[in-house]
């Protein structure tokens, strides 16, 4: 049985940065080689003729040519795409399926499938079923886990799993091959007898000590070793955020269970990385790295213990942020921390659940500037619930805290959160869309009923002239002198060992400052 993990092109198509290895199909590919499935293979679309671009200012008018891309078959992209499908066509010899009235062999497509990329998600399987139509194509991912009703509206795809993949598409795999049910296997949607069957929600993994099959990637040398430095030491997020559309064990981030590596398990999988792709710089992929205070305090002396001479970053809280740690974290390798600040206003914060105050935000900031590892603060700008006050009081405080680089995205919205139900209740939001809508609309319009109107309170070209200025502030923030050098100087230690990442670092950041200059 041949078994192909895709995760589609979208940045492909807009020249932006892409980093890293998708982790979940990797996930998804250790659990079946595990189990004896070996021929399995990862094609990850976005990691051929990588883009270099690190400024996002303009990434709204540059996803336009993402729809471009969506609908011209003659894009490379494409190209790309049916060369690896006729790469990994079924062999001759193979078993056929049991479940399905198939006489060619069972080849089985698997495709990562997030909301803003749904559209190419969709084109990827309808390339699929062109080529081979006995070919099962299975869809998982946080799409098909906040609406698996909406995966079927698309003829070409078979299967939809909701929640963590490896385990059910494990089971999956098993059933197809040896022609058992597929309503013993939780987590799983089908199509049987012109209806859609959802299966129960499968509950969490409780072991993810497993190792990711970074091998099993088709394209492995199009990766450095800092992207194949992506690893988690736990997964789940004990908190309430309105916006977050994270899915753990059958339902949104609202207090899902966070459950931690084995600290053995972590220095392994450093120490084999370390020696099978020279990496040295290590990003920690926790949703909320720092959660559980003793166990990170325990991890960071293990690190420092092992003398692994690594550099690492995490992403985690305002609320998590503590003076002691901050040093045990530094002298443990961290050079990069990603703080979620969301917004300026204490009106918004309390809205969006993120349970943080401003105050918080100011204290927990001045000890990130004290601590020496460089750091940046994330904000989010659109939210329905925004107004011009709002606005205006992220940017105030983001001057005020000074992060050494601030980042600010447009609000996108996600399907059955708090803040997507604050939308549709605004009419800001539409609940449902159609297939077609995700081949036409801009990626961060989806749900948008006029893809003007982004807030309630502030018109539309308002909104423009205060977001365009706002971009503005970041950016120039951003491109201070002092920050670059901070961000050079927290990298030292990986240029030390690859003058070929300084030398990348630089190109990108000239590109990055007259690029918007």
């Amino acid at each position: 049985m041949r078994i192909l993990l895709i995760n589609p092109p979208f940045k492909r198509f807009t020249g932006f940065i892409h980093r890293y290895y998708p982790l979940e199909l990797a996930y998804i590919a250790a659990t079946l080689k595990l189990h004896g499935f070996n021929d399995v293979a990862i094609f990850d679309a976005d990691a051929l003729h990588r883009g270099d671009d690190i400024d996002f200012s303009d990434e709204y008018q540059r996803l336009n040519l993402y729809v471009q891309g969506l609908n011209d078959r003659n894009h490379l992209a494409w190209g790309e795409m049916m060369a690896v499908l006729d790469r990994y066509k079924p062999d001759k010899d193979e078993h056929s399926c049991l479940l399905f009235e198939s006489k060619s062999p069972l080849t089985v497509v698997c495709i990562a499938a997030g909301v803003t990329m749904f559209g190419s998600v969709i084109k990827t399987a309808e390339l699929i079923k062109e080529y081979y139509p006995d070919c099962i194509v299975v869809l998982e991912g946080q799409y098909p886990s906040l609406k698996p009703d909406d995966p079927f509206k698309c003829p070409h795809v078979d299967m939809v799993i909701s929640g963590e993949s490896e385990i059910v598409f494990l089971k999956l795999i098993r059933s197809l091959k040896s022609g058992l049910e597929l309503s013993h296997i939780t987590g799983l949607s089908y199509r049987q007898d012109g209806k859609i069957i959802h299966n129960p929600w499968t509950s969490a993994l409780a072991d993810i000590d497993i190792m990711p099959a970074r091998e099993a990637l088709m394209n492995i040398n199009a990766y450095t070793g800092e992207d194949m430095g992506m690893m988690v030491t736990g997964r789940g997020c004990p908190f309430r955020c309105a916006f977050c559309a994270l899915v753990w064990n059958g339902r949104l981030s609202n207090q899902s269970p966070v459950r931690h590596r084995s600290i053995d398990s972590v220095i392994e999988e450093i120490r084999f990385v370390g020696n099978r792709f020279g990496t040295t710089q290590f990003i920690f992929y926790d949703n909320s790295f720092g959660v559980g205070h003793e166990r990170t305090m325990e991890l960071c002396e293990r690190l420092i213990r092992e003398r692994l001479n690594i550099n690492w970053s995490c992403a985690t809280r305002i609320n998590l942020i503590d003076e002691k740690l901050l040093k045990l974290m530094k002298q443990a390798g961290c050079n990069l921390i990603k703080v979620g600040i969301e917004s300026g206003s204490e009106r918004v914060i309390k809205i969006i659940q993120k349970g943080i105050s401003v105050k918080q935000i100011q204290q927990a900031s001045k000890i990130l500037n004290k601590s020496g590892i460089f750091w940046g603060g994330y904000f989010m700008m659109g939210m329905p619930i925004e107004t011009e006050a709002d606005m205006e009081a992220t940017l105030i405080l983001m001057k005020e805290i000074k992060p050494p680089h601030a980042g600010i995205f447009l609000y996108t919205p996600y399907p059955l959160t708090r803040l997507f139900e604050l939308g549709v209740e605004a009419g800001i939001y539409q609940e449902n869309m159609e297939i077609d809508d995700f081949l036409t609309k801009h990626p961060r319009d989806y749900f948008l009923i006029d893809p003007q109107r982004r807030t309630e309170s502030i018109e539309p070209e308002r909104f423009e002239q205060i977001s365009q200025r706002m971009l503005r502030e970041f950016y120039w923030h951003n491109v201070r002198f002092r920050s670059i050098i901070r961000q050079f100087i927290s990298r030292r230690r990986v240029y030390l060992r690859n003058s070929r990442m300084l030398w990348s670092d630089i190109v990108k950041g000239i590109k990055w400052i007259t690029k918007s200059s």
